[in-house]
């Protein structure tokens, strides 16, 4: 499950040794699963293409929600990757999304919430996740079926 663009592919990480001091790569441990392998480049710090796509994520989600994609990955089987408010399976923005779901957060503390499609994510963020206002705009909905 990949949740952010993706990096340079594995194979496309390529260097010549002979123009390294040292002339040649030593194994190095995976920052993502910590097996050793040898590296194609000094920049190559994934044993296999899954593990920098892991890694990739990882930095993303730590980076934007202070999470790991482990904790996301969770999160997608207990929804069975469909939204928590409407359970739909969403939809991609742009075609270079890789999943139909977003990260829902609060923009107050931080904290991840739930998986969202866009529209629901949205919602909340035009209803400044104003529990008043939305319980209003679902009243103000009920009264005018």
């Amino acid at each position: 499950m990949q949740i952010g663009n993706g990096n340079k592919k594995q194979a496309d990480q390529t260097a010549d040794p002979s123009k390294y001091p040292q002339g040649h790569f030593k194994d190095k441990p995976c920052r993502c699963c910590g097996k050793l392998f040898k590296p194609k480049a000094p920049s190559h710090l994934y044993c296999s293409q899954d593990c920098a796509d892991v890694g990739l994520n990882n930095r993303y989600l730590k980076r934007n929600y202070n999470t790991d994609y482990n904790n996301v990955k969770q999160m997608y089987e207990e929804q069975n990757d469909k939204c928590f408010l409407c359970g739909t399976e969403g939809f991609k923005m742009n075609p270079n999304a890789k999943k139909n779901l977003v990260v829902d957060h609060c923009h107050t503390t931080g904290k991840v919430r739930k998986l969202l499609c866009h529209n629901c994510n949205r919602a909340l963020g035009l209803f400044q996740d104003n529990p008043d206002v939305l319980r209003k705009a679902a009243d103000y909905v009920e009264g005018y079926k």
